[in-house]
């Protein structure tokens, strides 16, 4: 199917023919390419490839990088989920139309088996740009079983979170949010 064929050239000029002599070629080589084609050069295999003299620079890098990640994470102020007496709560916030819109999403939590009613209050606190409360509403809710939702719509006065703190038997648990805008 595919024959060798010689492409057209010029009388004056012969074709080129390449030789390839490994040693010649080795002779002048550098010694990295001479020891690697000896086997001398073994590929570092497993975790040491992060402790290696030219990855050292990354993985401490990479350390630094998760470190500031998780350390930020754990100092974030705004923690928008909660567990408190076997329910998972949900809280989010958006403007529109110089309003704000607040929900508290209430979920049993799939690893509890106790299906008993549980009474939530929540007080919910509207932090302005100055970090002071510009509104504060309290409202109650006696969960039993699927979604459940607690919903309050505020006016809109540069409010930038919203901070809720619950409350069921005796136990105390605060969520916040930012506001979407």
């Amino acid at each position: 199917m595919f024959d060798d064929v010689e492409e057209f050239v010029p009388d004056d000029k012969k074709p080129l023919k390449y030789y390839y002599n490994r040693q010649e070629r080795l002779e002048n080589a550098p010694q990295i390419v001479k020891d690697f084609y000896e086997g001398k050069n073994k590929p570092v295999r497993g975790l040491k490839v992060f402790f290696t003299k030219q990855n050292r620079y990354i993985t401490f890098a990479l350390i630094i990088f998760i470190g500031a990640v998780w350390g930020y994470s754990g100092l974030n102020k705004t923690r928008a989920y909660a567990t408190l007496n076997g329910i998972n709560y949900e809280l989010s916030a958006f403007s529109y139309d110089e309003k704000i819109y607040v929900t508290l999403k209430f979920v049993r939590n799939p690893k509890i088996k106790d299906t008993s009613p549980v009474k939530v209050d929540a007080v919910i606190n509207m932090v302005d740009n100055s970090g002071q409360i510009s509104d504060k509403r309290e409202s109650s809710l006696i969960y039993d079983e699927g979604e459940k939702y607690i919903r309050e719509k505020f006016t809109d006065y540069d409010i930038i979170r919203v901070d809720v703190s619950l409350f069921s038997d005796g136990k105390e648990k605060e969520v916040s949010a930012k506001v979407k805008r």
